[in-house]
C-alpha cells in the first residue's frame, strides 16, 4: 500500500479513518492494475457457451478496467436469451459485451445514535457492502444475407459474437484478443521462447555476415544474358577463323614455368613468371612478424596463426543430459588421422607485374583424372605430379590486375601439407551441420566421470557424407588426464578452426580410459548423430542421441582491424613485393596489405605501385582486416615468405634444344609481345646452331590490339638443320617501364 492509516492505543477512531483504510488499499490495487497488469480493458473467465438453441451462458469471471484500475467480478454464471433477437429469414450477429457497475448491497439493520447526551439510538435498514459487478450487454446487428458484426458501445468490452438464423444459435466467436493472459502461462511461454532463442540466436547472429558473403558471391556470377552473348560471339569467332581441327604449331612456350628453358646455359638470365620477363637484380627473403608481439588489436596463437582481437560466444548448445556413455566400452580401433593445413594465399605486387594473356592456357585444356595428364588443345601434354593431383581439381582462384597478382586456394584446408596422427583407442564421434561460417575457438564437453588412467584425443574432421572422414582432419589436440574434469570441460583448440556454413563436420574423441560423456536427446540443433568405431568403420548409435556439447566461436571486437608488421628491407631499394602465406579470407571479408612511403599508407592494389618507384630500402608494412564482428580473415605468420626485389632492365632467354624429325632450312619463330613500346623497349631473336648464334633473315609485326603485337622472325639457313635452340633478348629503358613476351611459337617448314 502507498498510504496507511495509523492506529494507536486509546486513540479515537473516526469514520474517515476506517474508510481510508480500505480506500487507500483500493487505490494501491488500482495503481498496480494500471502500472503492472494492463492499461486496457480485458477480461478473465466470462466465456460464452451455447446452452440451448436460444440461450448463451456467460461463465463467472472478472473485468479488468485498465483505464481506471478497477476490477469488476461476476460470481455466478448468467444466461442470456436471444429468442427475441432471432431473424425472420436471413442471419444476424449479436455482440455480447461486458461493462462494470458499482452497487451497494447486503441490506442489514443497524442502530444509529440520535441523541448523544442520552445515547438514544434508532434502527435503520442500510447497505453494508459495496460491490463492483460485471454487467452483460447485448448489441443486436442487422438482419442480412451477409450480416456484419456489431461493435459494443463505448466503454464496453466485447466478449464475443453470436451468429443467429431463424432456427437459433449457429456459432459463438469468442473475443480472445481481449482476454487477460495468466502470468503463469506467460512465464511458461517466456521460458519456451528463451530456450528457442538460446538455441537459435547463435545460428542467426551472423546472418549479416552470411548475407554479405552471399551477395558478394552472386555479384561474381554471370547473368544468363551475358552467357548467351558469349556463346553467340564464340560461334562467330569459330566461323570466322576457319581453322582446321588438326592445325598445330610444332613447338610453343607459354612461359608459365621454365620447363622449356635452358637455365644452365651460360647466357641465361631471365624470369618465367606468366610471361618472359627480366630477372630480379637483387632480392631478399623475409618472414611475416608482428611489429609489436603484444599488439592489443591482434591475437596470435602459439602455432603462429593470427586473428584480430576477439572474445568467445557460444553458437551451439546441447546441454540437457538424458544419459551417458563410457568411451572405452567400445572396441579399440587403429586409425590414421590425416590433418590438413590452411591453404596458401599469394600477392605479387609491383610495376613490373603486367598482365599476361597466357594465364588462359590452363583454362583451355582438359584434365584426365585417371592418368593425371593435362592436355592442351595444341596437342601439348603435361603430367601432374601424383601428390598434386587432388589439388589440381580443388577450387582455385586467381585475380590478375596490372601491378597486382592475387592467387588463392579457395579450399580453406588442403592436403598438399599434412600431418599424420596414429591413434589406437576406442572412438566415438559426433557430426554436425554448420549453420553459419565462423572461427571455432573451443569445444566444451560434459563428462559425468573422468578417469585418471589416461588422457583424451580430440580431432575435428570433415564429414562430407555424414560419417567422419579421418583423411580430412582440420584440428588435433591431445589432452592429459589431469586436463579433464567432471562436468563441463572446456577444450581450447591450439588455433581457431575455420568452419563453413552448409558443411558437415565431426568431433572425434578417442581414449583408452574410462571417461564417461553425457548425451542429450534429438538431432534438431546439430542435424547430426553419434557414432562409434568398429572394424575400421564408423557405426551409428541410436539416431536420437547427440553428445552434450557447446561450440564456441570468435566474436571480433571491431569489423575493421589494422595490425602492424615488421618493415620490409632491401639494400638498394624495393621495387617488387611477393607475399606468400597460409591464410583464409572468407566471402564478405577482405585482407588488404598496405605499405608506407613518405608517411602515407598505400594499398597493394592495381594503380598504386608507382609509389615504389622511389626504391625505398625500408618500407613499413601493415594489414587491414575487414569483415564483421562474426567473421574475419586469418593468416599464419610462421612459414610465411616475403620476397622483396628490384627488377633488372634486360633479359636473355635460351630455350631447350629443339630436335626435328627431319632437317629443315626454313624456321619461323613468332613472339607475342605485350605492353611493348618500340621507343623504349627492344627485343631480338636468334637461333643457336652448334653453339653459334644465327640472325633472322627477316622479321615483321602484326598488331593485335593497343597493347599486343605478334613479331615473326624468319630464318633461311644455308643448309638444313635438325637441332637448334632459340635465343630471345630484350630490354627496357627503365626497370619500372615493363613489358613481357607472352608466348613463343616456332615451326620448321
Amino acid at each position: 500500500m502507498e498510504r496507511q492509516v495509523i492506529y494507536r492505543d486509546r486513540q479515537e477512531v473516526t469514520q474517515n479513518d476506517l474508510n481510508n483504510a480500505q480506500i487507500w488499499g483500493d487505490e494501491a490495487q488500482q495503481h498496480l492494475t494500471m502500472d503492472a497488469i494492463t492499461a486496457h480493458r480485458q477480461f478473465t473467465g466470462l466465456t460464452l457457451t451455447i446452452q440451448s438453441s436460444t440461450e448463451v451462458a456467460v461463465a463467472p469471471g472478472r473485468l479488468w478496467d485498465g483505464t481506471t484500475g478497477k476490477v469488476f467480478a461476476k460470481a455466478i454464471s448468467e444466461t442470456v436469451s436471444v429468442y427475441e433477437n432471432l431473424p425472420l429469414q436471413d442471419e444476424r450477429w449479436l455482440g455480447i459485451s461486458a461493462y462494470g457497475q458499482q452497487e451497494d448491497t447486503t441490506i442489514e439493520p443497524r442502530d444509529f445514535i440520535v441523541d448523544v447526551a442520552t445515547g438514544q439510538t434508532q434502527p435503520d435498514q442500510v447497505a453494508m457492502e459495496r460491490r463492483r459487478i460485471v454487467m452483460i450487454h447485448k448489441a443486436v446487428g442487422l438482419e442480412s444475407p451477409t450480416p456484419e458484426k456489431p461493435e459494443p458501445p463505448t466503454g464496453y468490452l466485447l466478449l464475443g459474437h453470436v451468429r443467429l438464423n431463424p432456427s437459433g444459435i449457429q456459432e459463438v466467436v469468442l473475443a480472445d484478443q481481449f482476454r487477460l493472459p495468466n502470468l503463469h502461462n506467460v512465464n511458461q511461454q517466456v521460458q519456451q521462447i528463451n530456450g528457442w532463442i538460446l538455441s537459435t540466436e547463435p545460428r542467426i547472429a551472423s546472418i549479416q555476415t552470411d548475407i554479405a558473403a552471399l551477395g558478394e558471391a552472386i555479384n561474381t556470377r554471370a547473368t544468363i544474358s551475358q552467357i548467351l552473348q558469349v556463346a553467340r560471339d564464340m560461334a562467330a569467332v569459330k566461323e570466322r577463323l576457319e581453322m582446321p581441327d588438326d592445325y598445330v604449331f610444332y613447338g610453343a612456350d607459354h612461359f608459365l614455368d621454365e620447363t622449356e628453358s635452358d637455365t644452365d646455359h651460360a647466357d641465361y638470365s631471365a624470369r618465367c613468371a606468366e610471361g618472359l620477363r627480366p630477372p630480379m637484380a637483387a632480392s631478399a627473403s623475409l618472414s611475416l612478424a608482428l611489429a609489436n608481439p603484444l599488439d592489443p588489436a591482434a591475437r596470435q596463437f602459439a602455432s603462429g596463426f593470427l586473428l584480430p582481437a576477439h572474445t568467445e560466444v557460444t553458437r551451439l548448445r546441447m546441454e540437457t543430459m538424458v544419459g551417458n556413455i563410457q568411451i572405452n566400452n567400445y572396441p579399440v580401433e587403429t586409425h590414421q588421422i590425416v590433418q590438413r593445413h590452411v591453404a596458401r594465399q599469394r600477392l605479387q605486387y609491383g610495376q613490373t607485374r603486367t598482365i599476361c594473356t597466357n594465364t588462359g592456357f590452363w583454362a583451355l585444356g582438359t584434365y584426365d583424372a585417371a592418368t593425371g595428364i593435362f592436355r592442351y588443345n595444341t596437342g601439348e601434354t603435361w603430367e601432374i605430379a601424383p601428390e598434386s593431383r587432388a589439388n589440381f581439381l580443388s577450387r582455385m582462384g586467381h585475380v590478375r590486375m596490372r601491378e597486382a597478382f592475387v592467387t588463392t586456394v579457395l579450399e580453406p584446408y588442403w592436403d598438399t601439407v599434412t600431418t599424420t596422427h596414429n591413434i589406437q583407442n576406442s572412438i566415438v564421434a559426433q557430426n554436425f551441420l554448420s549453420a553459419q561460417t565462423g572461427w571455432m575457438t573451443s569445444i566444451e564437453l560434459y563428462f559425468t566421470a573422468v578417469s585418471g588412467a589416461g588422457g583424451l584425443t580430440l580431432d575435428i574432421v570433415n564429414a562430407p557424407e555424414g560419417a567422419p572422414d579421418l583423411g580430412a582432419g582440420i584440428a588435433h589436440i591431445t589432452l592429459a588426464a589431469n586436463a579433464l574434469n567432471a562436468g563441463w570441460c572446456k577444450i581450447t583448440l591450439p588455433e581457431p578452426v575455420y568452419i563453413e556454413a552448409g558443411s558437415r563436420y565431426a568431433i572425434v574423441l578417442s581414449t583408452g580410459a574410462a571417461h564417461r560423456v553425457g548425451y542429450t536427446d534429438g538431432t534438431e540443433y546439430t542435424q547430426g548423430t553419434l557414432f562409434y568405431g568398429q572394424d575400421g568403420q564408423f557405426m551409428q548409435m541410436e539416431a536420437d542421441r547427440d553428445l552434450m556439447l557447446r561450440l564456441n566461436f570468435a566474436r571480433f571486437a571491431n569489423p575493421r582491424t589494422v595490425i602492424q608488421f615488421e618493415p620490409l628491407q632491401l639494400a638498394g631499394g624495393i621495387g617488387d613485393i611477393d607475399l606468400l602465406y597460409e591464410g583464409i579470407t572468407p566471402d564478405g571479408c577482405e585482407l588488404i596489405w598496405q605499405y608506407q612511403i613518405g608517411g602515407i599508407w598505400y594499398s597493394m592494389r592495381s594503380g598504386t605501385a608507382e609509389n615504389l618507384a622511389a626504391l625505398s630500402a625500408l618500407i613499413p608494412l601493415r594489414a587491414v582486416f575487414l569483415g564483421t564482428t562474426d567473421l574475419m580473415p586469418g593468416i599464419r605468420t610462421t612459414d610465411s615468405q616475403i620476397v622483396v626485389a628490384r627488377p633488372a632492365t634486360a633479359f636473355t632467354h635460351i630455350s631447350t634444344e629443339r630436335t626435328l624429325a627431319s632437317p629443315s632450312d626454313d624456321i619461323r619463330v613468332r613472339l607475342l609481345l605485350e605492353d611493348f613500346d618500340t621507343t623504349s623497349h627492344t627485343v631480338a631473336c636468334q637461333l643457336i646452331i652448334d653453339g653459334t648464334p644465327v640472325n633472322p633473315t627477316s622479321n615483321f609485326d602484326e598488331i593485335v590490339d593497343g597493347r599486343s603485337r605478334w613479331r615473326e622472325y624468319r630464318f633461311t639457313l644455308g643448309s638444313p638443320e635438325s637441332e637448334y635452340q632459340i635465343k630471345i633478348t630484350g630490354s627496357t629503358s627503365a626497370w619500372n617501364n615493363a613489358w613481357h613476351v607472352a608466348e613463343r611459337f616456332d615451326a620448321a617448314l
